[in-house]
């Protein structure tokens, strides 16, 4: 087994005395170093850059995938759908870019990092920066009839001033054992949740996590659910319903943060699956990872954007919608100061 494998096991289903000895005095450390750095920046000894328009950062306090990226597209398209021109800036995660980037529907994944190219590719405007204030100030120059910025990632990005904070969270992996890195998969403490805006959770049990977490009735919490619009041949430009895949010979591929979120989800709308292959979270695909011995391929819109240029015909894009519980997430950004 793979010391990540081992790592993420001791994170979320059985803790390792041996491995609790080794990692409990860094989670400590890390504790120390991750309050601390929140505290100058909330009391002004670190200084935060602020941009033109208002920001809203949508992240997470734990490692891996939970569902941001849906999230952060599902709240850009309902932006623009009431008439406000959004913009997106995240890190590119993996990239090879160096410095600030405004990134194009045709750039290279490699270079931009791939859910940049889903945004792209969906006529957001998004630039990419390990400084998310200059990739911000770049996309602002480029498009400057925007009107707010959303952040994919970046919670802990506090050099940079947000306007309202989102905390997205995975109901089936919550916290994990607890602990922050690398003990457990936490990126801060929970009583972080305590000082958000809202928290979006795929459970439709809110008022559990409310309770659980000892949140105040000011911080929003609301539920979110993937819905599969279709499945989609980028070769063909066929897009079929989950009926299409009975009797035919199906893999699953992902390399996203949580592939097992992405195989559950196919079960549960009814696509069986014949072989699930799971790679680490944003790995660019090699030929030699596709098989070549099924009929179908099923991928994420996010594992497609580093398959795209095989031209495989076998590979189907799986694509989702999200729906929240209520329009509230979504009237609270549009009632943000700044932006009225």
């Amino acid at each position: 087994m793979k010391l990540q494998n081992i790592i993420e096991h001791h994170w979320y289903k059985n803790i390792s005395f041996i491995l609790t000895l080794i990692l409990l005095p860094l989670s400590y450390l890390f504790l120390i170093i991750s309050k601390s750095r929140y505290y100058c920046y909330k009391i002004g000894i670190f200084k935060q850059s602020k941009l033109r328009v208002p920001v809203v950062v949508i992240g997470n306090i734990s490692v891996g995938g939970v569902g941001k990226t849906p999230l952060t597209k599902h709240i850009a398209t309902s932006l623009i759908e009431c008439g406000i021109s959004v913009g997106i800036i995240l890190r590119g995660y993996k990239s090879n870019a160096l410095g600030t980037t405004v990134v194009t529907p045709d750039a290279d994944c490699q270079l931009v990092g791939d859910e940049a190219l889903i945004y792209a590719q969906n006529n957001i405007p998004v630039a990419i920066g390990k400084n998310r204030y200059l990739a911000g100030l770049q996309l602002l120059k480029k498009y400057p009839d925007i009107k707010i910025i959303l952040t994919d990632d970046g919670l802990q990005h506090y050099k940079l001033y947000r306007d309202y904070e989102i905390v997205v969270i995975d109901a089936t992996r919550m916290m994990g054992n607890g602990y922050l890195l690398p003990m457990g998969p936490l990126r801060e403490s929970v009583t972080r949740l305590k000082t958000v805006d809202a928290i979006v959770v795929n459970t439709s049990n809110i008022e559990e996590l409310r309770n659980k977490y000892k949140l105040s009735q000011n911080i929003l919490v609301t539920s979110q659910k993937l819905v599969l619009q279709d499945v989609y041949n980028p070769i063909s430009c066929v897009s079929q319903q989950p009926s299409y895949f009975v009797n035919k010979n199906v893999v699953a591929i992902s390399a996203i943060g949580n592939p097992q979120k992405f195989f559950d989800f196919l079960q549960t709308n009814k696509i069986k699956l014949d072989k699930k292959i799971a790679f680490p979270d944003h790995y660019y695909f090699k030929e030699k990872d596709i098989p070549d011995n099924y009929d179908l391929i099923l991928v994420t819109e996010k594992d497609y954007v580093k398959l795209s240029h095989f031209n495989n015909a076998k590979i189907w894009v799986v694509r989702v919608n999200i729906e929240l519980d209520s329009n509230k997430l979504i009237n609270q950004i549009i009632k943000i100061p700044s932006l009225l």
